[in-house]
């Protein structure tokens, strides 16, 4: 998927939303999945806030989609946020100083497959198709954690 540039948004990417029906649904965040990633089946992509100086939000709800979901009883108002962000909400891709914390949570992501694919070697053996898959996952987190800390 294209930011309004132009521009292919990619896992790992910072981005910021702009002119959002809800307030708290502007800001910048990292894209956590995509499209496409072995570990994502989703249309969409899903983002984690996170501040100008580059700190991961802790916050309840700090993850976000794109393109921005509602989640909220009123229908008639979710309906009229849905077609107000359709036709106002932008997202971009940006740049911050300091990627070195996103860059550590993804790799503490591919850390923490370790267990899986120790356990699941021992479960199915070594050439499954489930460990493969945890592999595959480790893998896509660690190159994502070393474009961010060495950018070309």
């Amino acid at each position: 998927m294209l930011d309004k540039n132009g521009v292919e948004m990619k896992t790992g990417c910072i981005v910021r939303i702009t002119g959002a029906f809800f307030k708290n649904d502007n800001g910048l965040y990292f894209v956590e999945h995509s499209p496409g990633d072995v570990n994502w089946c989703g249309s969409d992509h899903c983002l984690k806030k996170i501040s100008k100086a580059g700190k991961i939000s802790v916050a309840k709800y700090s993850t976000c989609f794109w393109p921005i979901c509602i989640f909220i009883n009123d229908r008639t108002k979710a309906a009229e946020a849905h077609d107000w962000n359709k036709e106002h909400a932008e997202i971009e891709v940006v740049s911050i100083k300091n990627m070195a914390e996103v860059a550590a949570y993804f790799r503490q992501k591919a850390t923490g497959m370790d267990e899986s694919i120790r356990r699941n070697s021992w479960n199915f053996g070594e050439d499954s198709e489930v460990v493969k898959k945890d592999q595959a996952i480790q893998a896509h987190y660690e190159a994502v954690a070393a474009s961010l800390e060495h950018p070309a």
